[in-house]
């Protein structure tokens, strides 16, 4: 090794330290214009992608100190051909998609080639901007290796400083992307836990720091199922082999169009409820008495709420405690309710007024069955309506569905997800159709709430209607419910508990049915869940369902069952049954509970619940493996079922 002198080896230092640096620049703008091509880019987040990206663009690159000789520029050409090929992908992904890519893909490649047409259209000369960086690596590569330069051998105290000039410019740019956050939401779980909209997160540090965490997050998850969680799932199916009778009601809407109405933040508490002399949910009070009208019913929610609802209502599987199953397992296997429709003629798709990566839906759709999707870009915001400048409005998502509609082929499965009803309840004053004492005891947040879902009823009304004028409300069956509670405390507020169990109060929501032309009408007061939707619709449609759903057919059941748990914990905290209540504190521990009776409420021996408890809590557990593992054809395997018998 030559040795070279202090001002030489300062050239030489510096240029070697330029080419790190300035790829490392070449990444901010790679990431920057990767967010403003594809219309995600906000400039509220402006400082913190700069920060983030900046931050791991030299973690990236001056991570080539620790390589000597031509192996330096071999690991620059490594990394960032590696930058270059994910940042492609992830800009084709999206344009193809609207979603971006998950590791937890990975295993779908090669359905590659069914697309490979509509990827070759998407191509764009903007794509060169991404591989910018593998070019000048090249070019610098070459020039090394013609020129073979004295190469400087950098001494281990040295490269110890460069590590901690890069470690503490690394630690700057993260830790002011927390502070941000932190300052914004009071915490950070929206950048690393609590993460329901992918499109902001990439704004905010970028897609090559997104598809880092989300591969340390995957693999992180790969372990969480052992051996004897397969063992256990597979018991747990053999012990459900019970023979199963069909409902009266099987097929009474056979053929007929499914249309499936979830409202945002619609809690229970609000039918049948007046302000004044004025009913704060008039239509769904009518449609309420004209159909099925089940008021004991509940929301089942982890930490994704909406998604969650979703989630349990279109797969009869529980919500994770801790995850959010269409964020961290949105291309499982499953069985859902789409999934079942289509293999039975139906056209499935859903109309909501959002941008489709919000909660990930373009990536976990296409997994439960639904063919189309129509979003934001679908329809005209006449009017901003509810959270954010772009919000579309209930009325327009409706009076605008409804000629997409008739263009639909039948039978078809139409989930429609309401927006103006989300927190924090904005609505304009002129469209504000309760009027508050002003001795209310609502503070100001329950008004605003009732006022948002006075609105959303009155467009629900008006889609009902827009159907009857459509000809498509005789032919098909609707089902309206609420997704989880408000979050305000309007149920206590209102003073209208319809439960027994404290701990269900704020996620009882309404299931109202309307199946025309038959007599299935009346108030139902036993109790059910969201688990429960899937196999109710797919009796009614007279279409057997998967032997894997974890929930019944609410006008079959025989051992109806609401159940609560802790998030995160998850540890159960409430069960709800026609005879039996178990309520725990909320660290779920089963024997500082209390068992009632219903319906008399009397307290009861806390063993009296230990079957219940044990039964539901081994369901919940169940239905987590079956998620976490990907194992629903594995727990399928374990169900030797017999058929179900003819009424």
């Amino acid at each position: 090794m030559e040795q070279i002198g202090g001002k030489q080896k300062f050239v030489k230092y510096s240029k070697i330290l330029f080419l790190p640096l300035f790829l490392s620049i070449i990444f901010v703008i790679q990431n920057y214009f990767f967010n403003y091509w594809l219309d995600i880019f906000a400039k509220i987040y402006d400082n913190r992608l700069f920060a983030s990206t900046f931050a791991l663009g030299i973690i990236l690159y001056y991570s080539c100190f620790f390589f000597n000789k031509k192996y330096r520029y071999i690991f620059l050409l490594a990394i960032s051909l590696f930058i270059s090929i994910l940042f492609s992908a992830q800009f084709l992904y999206y344009r193809y998609s609207q979603s971006f890519l998950q590791f937890s893909a990975i295993k779908y490649i090669w359905q590659v080639n069914s697309v490979a047409g509509t990827a070759k259209t998407l191509i764009t000369p903007e794509l060169f901007l991404f591989f910018v960086n593998t070019i000048l690596v090249v070019f610098v590569f070459i020039f090394y290796l013609k020129r073979k330069p004295v190469e400087i051998k950098i001494p281990w105290f040295e490269k110890f400083i460069i590590l901690f000039v890069v470690v503490a410019v690394a630690a700057l740019g993260y830790n002011y992307l927390v502070t941000q956050e932190r300052k914004e939401w009071g915490n950070t779980s929206r950048l690393f836990t609590d993460v329901y909209d992918l499109k902001a997160l990439v704004d905010k540090m970028g897609i090559i720091n997104f598809s880092i965490e989300d591969t340390i997050k995957y693999a992180l998850r790969s372990n969480l199922i052992t051996e004897e969680d397969k063992i256990f799932l597979k018991n747990f199916g053999k012990n459900l082999q019970t023979a199963e009778e069909k409902s009266k009601y099987f097929g009474s809407a056979k053929g007929k169009n499914l249309i499936i109405i979830q409202v945002e933040s619609l809690e229970n508490s609000v039918i049948n409820q007046t302000i004044g002399d004025k009913q704060i949910t008039p239509n769904l009070n009518q449609l309420a008495q004209q159909g099925l009208y089940f008021s004991n019913f509940y929301a089942q929610i982890g930490p994704g709420n909406t998604a969650d609802a979703e989630f349990s209502t279109m797969n009869s599987l529980y919500p994770l405690p801790d995850d959010v199953a269409f964020i961290d397992y949105a291309k499982n296997s499953y069985s859902a309710l789409p999934q079942l429709l289509a293999k039975n003629g139906y056209s499935t798709n859903v109309m909501h007024g959002d941008v489709p990566t919000f909660w990930n839906r373009s990536n976990v759709y296409p997994s439960l069955g639904y063919q189309d999707l129509y979003e934001l870009s679908d329809y005209t915001i006449t009017r901003p309506i509810g959270k954010g400048p772009s919000a579309l409005g209930d009325t327009d998502l409706f009076f605008q569905s409804l000629s997409k509609l008739t263009r639909l082929k039948t039978p078809f499965m139409t989930t429609f997800i309401t927006m103006s009803s989300h927190t924090p309840f904005i609505l304009p004053a002129d469209l504000q159709g309760l009027q508050f004492s002003v001795d209310t005891s609502l503070s100001q947040t329950q008004q605003n709430y009732l006022q948002s879902i006075h609105y959303t009823d009155k467009a629900i009304g008006e889609f009902i209607q827009g159907l009857k004028d459509n000809n498509l409300y005789k032919d098909s069956l609707i089902l309206i419910w609420g997704d989880h509670g408000s979050f305000t405390g309007i149920t206590k507020a209102l003073e209208n508990p319809n439960n027994a169990l404290p701990e269900l109060a704020d996620a009882q929501v309404p299931l109202i049915i309307l199946n025309s032309g038959t007599n299935i009408n009346g108030r139902i007061s036993t109790p059910g869940s969201q688990l429960d939707i899937y196999p109710t619709i797919s009796s009614l449609l007279g279409i057997v369902a998967p032997k894997t759903i974890l929930g019944q057919d609410l006008l079959n059941t025989k051992t109806p069952v609401a159940t609560r748990f802790s998030l995160v914990s998850g540890g159960i905290i409430a069960i709800l049954t026609d005879k039996l209540a178990y309520e725990s504190p909320k660290d779920g521990d089963f024997k500082l509970g209390k068992c009632v009776s219903i319906p008399k409420n009397n307290i009861l021996p806390i063993n009296e619940c230990k079957n219940l408890y044990s039964q539901q809590a081994n369901t919940i557990k169940a239905s987590n493996i079956i998620i976490r593992g990907d194992l629903l054809s594995t727990y399928g395997a374990s169900l030797e079922r017999p058929q179900i018998k003819k009424p």
